[in-house]
């Protein structure tokens, strides 16, 4: 199936994994919406958790693409959603692509996101947890040197910040961590203050990437990186998750804790 026109830009949803399985309890549950391995991937992992938000993720990246394509949202378990990688050509890795659109997901710690635009946008998406304290050498291992002797002296919050948003732009370049985030320089796109575009001529998949960042719940961070697209934009939970569940879901804006939604 190919993507035909619908929901213009680029969209994203962030919401918590308990809110997806509750939507999709009373049509099948999030097993409904997976393909085949989909479901044996979210089997492997070691908590309850963890397989939950792998698969309320999958199944969130699912009901995103099929509102922008105007189906309904039983139709999502049929779309052909596969890889690709830019710089290798392989199927089994990359950028999360569907015919004609562009997608990326992302969890952390029970928050899931997912994002869809045009197949030029080539989206990328990341929502991290914020730590009580950064591992050993995360400055070194983020933070471009340009940026270390101002943003090494923030908090956590705010590095956990640049995290987000460079491996948001690495996953929608479909080249993940093969570039260390440390090579990549966030630089005003003079466009909007929050606004920022990745700085990187040494790898041109991933020079010129815009990134923004967007609302979470108050104990995450989270970015959506696209190309030349303006602003991402927060869809409607109503009207992308199954209906007969729906309730009154919001996507999170700032301040607002959706942890017991």
């Amino acid at each position: 199936m190919t993507a035909q026109a619908g929901t213009p830009g680029v969209g994203y949803l962030i919401l918590p994994s308990a809110s997806v399985e509750a939507a999709c309890s009373s049509v099948g549950g999030l097993d409904r919406f997976l393909g085949p391995d989909e479901r044996i991937a979210g089997r492997r992992f070691r908590t309850v958790e963890d397989s939950r938000d792998y698969a309320a993720s999958h199944v969130l990246l699912r009901l995103l693409a099929a509102h922008r394509l105007g189906l309904d949202a039983l139709a999502a378990p049929g779309l052909n959603i596969t890889r690709y990688c830019p710089g290798c050509g392989s199927s089994g890795h990359g950028r999360t692509v569907l015919p004609g659109m562009s997608l990326s997901l992302s969890r952390s710690h029970g928050l899931v996101m997912a994002v869809a635009g045009p197949a030029a946008a080539s989206v990328g998406a990341d929502v991290e947890r914020v730590p009580s304290a950064l591992f050993e050498g995360f400055d070194e291992y983020v933070l471009s040197p340009a940026a270390a002797s101002v943003i090494a002296k923030t908090g956590v919050r705010e590095r956990m910040r640049q995290w987000v948003a460079k491996e948001a732009v690495l996953k929608a370049a479909g080249v993940g961590l093969s570039v260390p985030p440390s090579a990549v320089s966030l630089v005003s796109d003079g466009n909007g203050a929050e606004a920022l575009r990745a700085d990187c001529p040494e790898q041109p998949l991933v020079h010129g990437f815009d990134v923004y960042p967007v609302p979470a719940i108050s104990t995450h961070v989270a970015a959506v990186s696209a190309i030349a697209c303006g602003p991402p934009a927060p869809r409607d939970a109503n009207k992308v998750l199954p209906q007969a569940r729906r309730g009154s879901l919001r996507a999170p804006s700032k301040g607002l804790n959706l942890s017991g939604a």
